[in-house]
């Protein structure tokens, strides 16, 4: 018996949730995530860097690619959750598979953090079809994993100008001057490498990928990044332009 499936399964009762989702995502859309967010392999056993689960309170299921066909195989043994090969003849995607596993007038569950706007809008309208509710406000692996890994703290640092090519000054003045041209009062990023990129910053949060947990605002007057204060030293706070803050707010602005 799977217990971590059978704990997310009590759970799942305890909200009235009859299929729950689990992508391979963070909170900002990375193509590789820490190991805070790996709630998917936590779940399953599956290491691939690739993969989507759903369970219901019957069976579970986990979708894959190609690159992972052999790998996932091997992993899943065991574990009460069967394999569905994605492109192949007859294996119905994931949101064919929710559409025909969530009952009319059902719910699915997903922690909507690490769901990005268009599959949750896919979601919602296939639910609506059944008239089926999503409850979108769940992190239940949380809930049953035990010492998960913490968020990364892992220091940032500054990227020479010789790797840079440009200043962090010339990147966001070219920005504003898109933003003016579109017509944009304000310009959110939440993807990590494009933070990384336009403040020329680095950090080691995801292995193999130089980037840091963050986001960031830009208006015509202001720039301003969100992140652990921990994580910045005394010489990226200068580069930044401040100190650090009295009331050692998340944020700084540029």
């Amino acid at each position: 018996m799977n217990q971590k499936l059978e704990a997310l399964r009590a759970r799942m009762r305890e909200r009235g949730i009859d299929a729950y989702l689990v992508p391979t995502a963070d909170f900002h859309e990375s193509e590789y995530v820490s190991d805070h967010f790996k709630c998917r392999e936590y779940l399953s056993g599956f290491t691939g860097s690739a993969a989507t689960v759903v369970v219901t309170m019957d069976e579970a299921g986990l979708w894959t690619d190609g690159r992972y066909f052999v790998q996932a195989a091997k992993e899943l043994e065991g574990s009460g959750i069967m394999l569905f090969r994605m492109g192949q003849e007859g294996v119905p995607t994931v949101m064919e598979y929710i559409g025909t596993h969530v009952p009319a007038g059902g719910t699915l569950g997903f922690d909507g953090r690490v769901v990005n706007r268009r599959m949750g809008e896919e979601l919602e309208t296939a639910m609506a079809k059944k008239n089926a509710c999503v409850a979108c406000d769940m992190d239940l692996v949380g809930e049953i994993w035990e010492n998960r890994p913490a968020l990364p703290g892992g220091p940032v640092w500054i990227l020479d100008m010789k790797y840079a090519g440009k200043s962090a000054a010339e990147k966001l003045r070219a920005l504003r001057e898109d933003m003016e041209k579109a017509g944009a009062g304000v310009h959110i990023l939440t993807t990590l490498d494009d933070i990384a990129w336009l403040l020329n910053l680095r950090g080691n949060d995801i292995e193999c990928t130089p980037t840091f947990i963050s986001y960031m605002m830009v208006t015509a007057e202001r720039a301003v990044l969100y992140i652990n204060e921990d994580k910045l030293d005394e010489n990226v706070r200068a580069y930044l332009g401040r100190g650090r803050s009295p009331d050692r707010r998340l944020r700084r602005d540029l």
